[in-house]
This record gives C-alpha cells, structure tokens and sequence, in this order.
C-alpha cells in the first residue's frame, strides 16, 4: 500500500445521533461559549473520523469577536492533532471539500512527513480546477504552502494554473515556480506567460521579477518579449530581463 492509498480519506459513515448533535452545536451560533467548547469535547471523546471532520467543521464559521474565536479553533486544532495519523483523511476530505484551508492546511503539515506531507498538496492541487475557482483562496493558500519543496511534480501539476481565471492564484503560480528554479521546465513557461497576459499586467510583471530574479535569459523570445516588456524592466545584452534602478517589486 503506497502512501496516498494510506491518507486517502475513507467515506464517513452516517452520524450517531450524540455526534450529529455535538457537531451541530459546536458550529452554533446560538450555542455559547461554554456549549461549544463541551461539544468539541465531546466529538474529541467520540473519536471516529467524522467526528474529527465535524471538530474541523468549526474553522468554516466565524462566531463572536477576533481572540475568543480564534482560541476557540485552536482548542478544536489541538484536539485534531491528538489523532495523529488518525486525522489526515478527514483533514484531506475538510481540505477538498471546504473554503477555509488556513489551520487546516497547518495541521496536515503538523502530522505529515515532508514526503507525505508533499504526496497530499499535489494531491490537492490535481483535485482543483485549472481555469475556474469556487474557493480562490484555498487554491491560493496551497500554492503557496507547495513552494516549499522542490520536486518535478510540483511544475508538471501546477503549470495548468497559469491559465486560472484568478491573478493572485496565477502569481501564486508563478512564486511556486520560481522557487523550484528548474530552468528547462519553466523559463519558456515564464516568457510564456509574459507574452499571455497583455490584460492582467500584475501576473506580467510578476513574470518579469521572476526572470530577473532566477538570471535566465529570454533566448528565443528577444524580439516578442521586448516588445511587451513593462516600463520597470529592460533587456541586457546578454538577454537578461533586468528591473530598472528604482523600480518598486512585484505587481506595482
């Protein structure tokens, strides 16, 4: 059995009535203070799979003001945790099916190898749609989380992204590439998506910065990159996309 056959989360069976019920009360807004910390409680004593997906359900909600609400989700991250490895296919089904990846995506990091760790973000980046986002930010958020490792797979998954309908996910993309500094996989991608984004001039210029950053040079392409080339950014004579001496960074 390989790694992503071990973390594949299994289908939750239907809820026990004092599940269903704690569940319910620990994302109620009419339940106090008080209610909810003994319905994560009681989900923690529970212990099944869907009763960690239910304890997860409280970071989709905002209740109260800023410091009690989040001490609450800590409360409910820490009682995940306990789980270990019991808690990474809810926490992947929480994190393919829900909007609010923050803590979770820290608790996958928390019970996950590096390799693990790795397997479940390409994994959750193979289950986004490329072109439409329903939860830009969780894209987002994983892209940026991904960028930590460097590994062929992560050019090859995220590549399509460049094509997103969002232009912080494709600056996000962009980063990610970067980081992998894997020059021929992604410098003609990079030129690429600067020629394609004549209307998002954020994800452009987030292209150039990348190019003068990494040092490789737009063989190839001299003559169509200068021709869109921004005003912060100028090509050397070694073809080296450069930015200008006080110019501000990336997307101004």
């Amino acid at each position: 059995m390989g790694i992503l056959d071990f973390l594949k989360p299994k289908k939750l069976p239907p809820g026990d009535p004092q599940t269903q019920k704690a569940g319910k009360r620990i994302i109620s807004k009419n339940t106090d203070v008080q209610g909810r910390y003994g319905a994560a409680e009681t989900l923690a004593e529970i212990g099944t799979d869907e009763a960690i997906y239910c304890l997860l359900q409280r970071f989709t909600t905002v209740i109260g003001t800023e410091i009690p609400d989040e001490d609450e989700k800590k409360f409910v991250r820490d009682r995940v945790m306990r789980f270990g490895k019991q808690s990474i296919g809810p926490v992947m089904k929480f994190l393919k099916e829900k909007e609010h990846a923050g803590m979770a995506l820290e608790i996958l990091k928390k019970l996950t190898s590096p390799e693990e760790h790795l397997d479940c973000l390409l994994e959750l980046v193979n289950g986004f749609d490329p072109f439409f986002s329903k939860y830009p930010d969780k894209k987002r958020q994983t892209f940026v989380v991904i960028k930590e490792y460097r590994d062929p797979r992560i050019v090859e998954a995220l590549i399509p992204f460049l094509d997103d309908d969002d232009d912080d996910i494709r600056i996000a993309v962009v980063e990610a590439l970067v980081a992998q500094n894997d020059e021929e996989n992604t410098r003609e991608v990079l030129l690429q998506t600067i020629l394609d984004s004549e209307e998002c001039p954020r994800v452009r210029i987030a292209a150039c910065d990348a190019l003068a950053n990494l040092g490789w040079k737009v063989k190839g392409f001299r003559k169509q990159i200068s021709a869109v080339l921004p005003d912060q950014f100028y090509l050397d004579g070694k073809g080296r996309v450069l930015r200008k001496r006080g110019a501000g960074g990336s997307g101004q």
